[in-house]
C-alpha cells in the first residue's frame, strides 16, 4: 500500500466514527430509531408496489396482469399501512424478530450438539442460548417490546459495524507505516 490509501483509511475511520455515534443515539432513544426503520420498510413497500402495478399495466395478456396488479395493489397497501401506523409496525416487526430469535436459537442448540467433538461447540450452544434468551424476551414484553427491540438492534449492529470500520482503518494505516518504514530502510 502507497501514500495514496491513506485517504481511504481516513474515510473508513470517518464513517466508522459516524455509524458507531448513530448506534450509540439508537441504542440510546430505541422507539425514535425503530421507528425510523419501520418509516424505510413502509416507504420501501410502497414504491415496491407503485412499481408492481406499473409493471402490471404494462403488460400486454390480461393473465399477466392480474398477478403483478393484486400483489402491487398489497404490496402498497402494506406499505401504506405501516406509514399510517408505524407503532403497529413496530409491534410486528418486533414479534417477527421474536420468532426469529427463537427458532434460530433452538436450532443453534440443538446443532451445537451435533458439534460437541470439536472445541468450537460450546460457542455454538451459548450463541444459541443467547438467541432463545433474546427471542423469549421480546416475545414476553410484546407488543411493547416493539418500542425497544428494533431500535435497540439497529443500533447494536451500526455500532459493531462503525466500531470494526474504526479497527480497519486503524489496521490500515498501521501496516502503510511499516510499509513506508520497510521502503525507507
Amino acid at each position: 500500500m502507497t501514500d495514496a490509501k491513506l485517504p481511504g483509511a481516513s474515510r473508513l475511520l470517518l464513517m466508522g466514527v459516524i455509524l458507531a455515534v448513530a448506534g450509540g443515539l439508537a441504542i440510546a432513544s430505541p422507539a425514535i430509531a425503530g421507528t425510523a426503520v419501520v418509516y424505510v420498510i413502509g416507504g420501501l413497500l410502497l414504491i415496491a408496489g407503485a412499481l408492481q402495478v406499473v409493471n402490471g399495466l404494462r403488460s400486454e395478456g390480461w393473465t399477466e396482469r392480474v398477478v403483478p396488479l393484486i400483489m402491487g395493489f398489497l404490496t402498497s397497501l402494506a406499505g401504506g399501512a405501516v406509514l399510517a401506523h408505524p407503532f403497529l409496525g413496530l409491534s410486528i416487526l418486533a414479534l417477527v424478530l421474536a420468532i426469529f430469535f427463537v427458532v434460530v436459537g433452538f436450532w443453534k442448540i440443538v446443532a451445537s450438539f451435533s458439534f460437541r467433538p470439536a472445541s468450537g461447540w460450546l460457542a455454538m450452544l451459548v450463541s444459541g442460548a443467547l438467541g432463545l434468551i433474546l427471542g423469549l424476551l421480546i416475545w414476553m414484553q410484546w407488543p411493547l417490546s416493539g418500542l425497544w427491540a428494533v431500535g435497540v438492534l439497529v443500533g447494536v449492529d451500526l455500532l459493531s459495524t462503525g466500531l470494526a470500520l474504526v479497527l480497519l482503518s486503524v489496521t490500515i494505516r498501521s501496516f502503510n507505516r511499516m510499509s513506508q518504514a520497510s521502503a525507507a530502510g
